[in-house]
């Protein structure tokens, strides 16, 4: 438990000072979100503060690698790099769609490299798919302030939960440095934000999102339903948004206001109700995730309910 605490200070510590060094000294060199007829904010906003999420929660990542392959290591290590290099560039300057997936889709195959529990190509495909769409889905729910950085608190913070209910410190420290590493970027994010996770956080986010699902059902600490519950306010909004798009024609890559998030702000409600409405529902959804783990074993259908 020393381990956890430790290392939720320092994640937090780190993400905070550099969010706050950023907005300080560094705030004229940051890429600038302009208001346009997509934005819901006002004013001229820094983004790209996810560095100090990724920088908070790296030393909980470069830990977690102890005891793999060196070849393992550095598969993981290589993801990370290259989805964070192209979301950073595509902060600055528009980096063409097919460029950023291409990367993801490498950045996918680098983290089923590192976890090794696929065999077979039709299951590195599709689990490449579900990778990339976490990466696109968090991204896409970027988009009002203090949202992706809460359900990143929230989610991570009941996978770690979940971890520690299981006995496995190593994947709660890690889990656990990630959701502090969130919160530090919240001080400056929630309503009004003065920062932005930009590509670089939100991508990030996403592409550990599927990392600690994949993650945890390899090290038999939950079944495949629970990080589904836990993070179902942003999958099923994304994933439902996205539908309707495609039913209606458009063009899914594009920048919009659809998300239900977003047509509530636009209908009249503040920013800030919006946000405790969300944070509600993640905790609703978080609690019915833990309560079926905690679930007696005993009780009739346990084993069942565990392993589906």
């Amino acid at each position: 438990m020393g381990i956890m605490v430790f290392s939720v200070v320092i994640s937090f510590v780190v993400s905070s000072a550099v969010v706050g060094a950023m907005l300080v000294w560094g705030r004229h060199l940051l890429p600038l979100d302009r208001v346009n007829h997509r934005s819901l904010h006002t004013g001229e906003i820094p983004r790209s503060g996810g560095l100090g999420i990724l920088l908070g929660a790296g030393l909980a990542v470069l830990w977690s690698m102890h005891g793999v392959s060196m070849g393992e290591g550095v598969a993981l290590l290589l993801g990370i790099a290259m989805l964070a290099g192209v979301s950073l560039l595509d902060d600055f300057r528009a980096v063409p769609a097919p460029g950023r997936l291409l990367v993801q889709v490498l950045s996918s195959i680098c983290l089923l490299y590192w976890l090794d529990i696929f065999s077979g190509w039709m299951a590195a495909v599709v689990m490449t798919v579900v990778i990339v769409w976490s990466i696109n889905l968090y991204n896409f729910m970027d988009g009002m302030d203090g949202l992706a950085g809460s359900m990143a608190l929230v989610g991570f913070s009941a996978l770690a939960l979940s971890g520690l209910l299981a006995g496995d410190t190593e994947y709660a420290v890690v889990m656990s440095s990630i959701a502090a590493a969130s919160a530090g970027f919240l001080v400056f994010n929630l309503p009004p934000a003065r920062i932005f996770l930009g590509d670089v956080g939100s991508t990030f986010l996403g592409y550990m999102m599927a990392a600690a699902s994949l993650w945890g059902m390899e090290r038999q600490i939950f079944p495949w339903w629970v990080p589904l519950v836990v993070f179902a306010p942003f999958w099923i909004d994304a994933t439902v948004t996205l539908l309707r798009r495609l039913a209606r024609g458009e063009r899914v890559w594009e920048a919009h206001r659809s998300h239900f998030y977003q047509r509530a702000v636009l209908a009249g409600w503040p920013v800030k109700r919006v946000l405790l409405v969300e944070v509600a529902l993640m905790l609703l959804c978080t609690s019915v995730a833990i309560a079926g783990l905690i679930a007696p074993m005993d009780s009739p259908g346990a084993e069942i309910r565990f392993m589906f």
